[in-house]
C-alpha cells in the first residue's frame, strides 16, 4: 500500500517535491493545501490529489506531510503535525528562534515520529563528493573560506521581507551554515561584522567561525551581489591541497604540490539530482518504510538555528559569541 503524503504549500519548492514524490511508486500524494486556493487546485489537479480546505484536513487524511510554506510559518505547522502524530518533512529553516527550535525538537522526541529538515545541499552531488574526500582522508581540512551571495532580494518579493524569512541569514545563507556543521563538526565560537544596505535589515556579513576541532573558517554572504557565477562556493585547503566548489555544477581539486588539477563536472545531471532534492526525498520515504533514519534531524535543524542566532548576536554586540552547550546564544521568543 502506498504511503499517503499531504502537501502543505503549493509554491515552487512544493512543486519540486511533488514532482519527485509522484515519480516514487511507494508514495501517493493524497492531499494539497495552500492559502492561495487557485495555486493549490492547480497542483492537486496535476497530481490527481484531493484539494484540502484547511490544514486539519491534510493531517486527517495522510500519514506524512511536506511543509513547504514561508519560513515564519514552519514552527507552528511542524508542531501541529507532530502533535497529531504525523511524520514530517519540513523545509528549512524549521524555526527562527532558539526557543521555537527547542520546542519543535523536543516535540519530535516526545512524539517519536519521523522528522526531516530540508537542507538539500547535503545531498547535492558536488557536496557529496567533497564530503567523501574528507571521510576517505584524501582531504584533511586545515583552512576554509565560503561564500553565499544572492543576486537580489526582489524575485520573489518575499525573500527581501524579514517578516517572511526571519532575516537574511535564514534565507539563502542557511544552507552554508548547515554544510559547515556537516563537513567540519560543531562550532565553538563566531565573530561577525555586519551592516545593512537596504530595508534596514542586516544583509552584508563577514563571519569568522572557530570549530571545536580547532579549524577556522570564514564566510562572506551578501544579499545584493548579482548572479555572477559562482554565487555559492567552498574553498577547502589541506596540506598542499585545495578543493574548490562551483555552485552545484562542479568540484575542482589539486591533491598535492605536483598534482594536476582535476575536475568533477555534474553539469549534465538534472537540477533535482545536482541540487540534492531527489536523494533527500528518497531518503525520507526510505525512513517512512523503516529503512534507515531521517538524515537531517530536528537536532540538526536546532543546531543551525543556534549557529545563526549566535551570528546575529555577535553582529549586534560586536563581540565574539561562544556556542557553549551550557549557555545558548541568541534571541528568545
Amino acid at each position: 500500500m502506498a504511503i499517503e503524503i499531504g502537501m502543505i504549500g503549493a509554491g515552487e519548492i512544493a512543486q519540486t517535491h511533488a514532482g519527485i514524490l509522484s515519480a516514487d511508486s511507494r508514495v501517493r500524494i493524497g492531499t494539497v493545501f495552500d492559502t492561495i486556493p487557485a495555486r493549490a487546485e492547480a497542483l492537486a489537479v496535476r497530481l490527481g490529489a484531493h484539494l484540502a480546505r484547511n490544514i486539519e484536513e491534510v493531517l486527517e487524511k495522510n500519514q506524512a506531510v511536506f511543509i513547504c510554506t514561508p519560513n515564519t510559518t514552519h514552527t507552528h505547522l511542524a508542531l501541529q503535525a507532530v502533535t497529531a502524530g504525523k511524520d514530517v518533512f519540513c523545509e528549512k529553516p524549521f524555526a527562527l528562534t532558539l526557543n521555537s527550535a527547542r520546542e519543535v525538537r523536543d516535540a519530535v522526541r516526545k512524539a517519536k515520529v519521523h522528522f526531516q529538515v530540508g537542507h538539500n545541499r547535503r545531498f547535492a552531488l558536488v557536496y557529496k563528493a567533497l564530503q567523501q574526500a574528507i571521510r576517505d582522508g584524501r582531504l584533511l581540512p586545515l583552512s576554509v573560506h565560503a561564500k553565499m551571495n544572492r543576486g537580489e532580494l526582489v524575485h520573489p518579493p518575499w525573500v527581501g521581507d524579514g517578516k517572511f524569512t526571519g532575516g537574511f541569514l535564514y534565507e539563502t545563507p542557511v544552507h552554508i551554515f548547515d554544510l559547515m556543521r556537516f563537513f567540519f563538526g560543531d562550532v565553538e565560537w563566531v565573530q561577525v561584522a555586519a551592516r545593512a544596505h537596504q530595508n534596514q535589515e542586516l544583509d552584508d556579513f563577514s563571519i569568522l567561525l572557530s570549530f571545536e576541532s580547532g579549524l577556522q573558517a570564514t564566510l562572506k554572504t551578501y544579499a545584493h551581489a548579482s548572479w555572477h557565477f559562482p554565487f555559492e562556493r567552498f574553498e577547502v585547503f589541506g596540506h598542499h591541497s585545495t578543493y574548490e566548489t562551483f555552485e552545484m555544477e562542479r568540484l575542482a581539486y589539486t591533491a598535492s604540490l605536483q598534482a594536476e588539477t582535476l575536475t568533477l563536472d555534474f553539469g549534465l545531471r538534472s537540477r533535482n539530482e545536482k541540487w540534492g532534492y531527489t536523494e533527500q526525498d528518497r531518503l525520507f520515504v526510505d525512513a517512512l518504510e523503516g529503512n534507515g533514519a531521517c538524515p537531517v534531524t530536528a537536532e540538526d535543524g536546532y543546531r543551525v538555528v543556534e549557529l545563526i542566532e549566535a551570528c546575529y548576536e555577535s553582529a549586534r554586540k560586536k563581540q565574539v559569541v561562544r556556542l557553549d552547550p551550557g549557555v545558548k546564544a541568541g534571541k528568545t521568543d
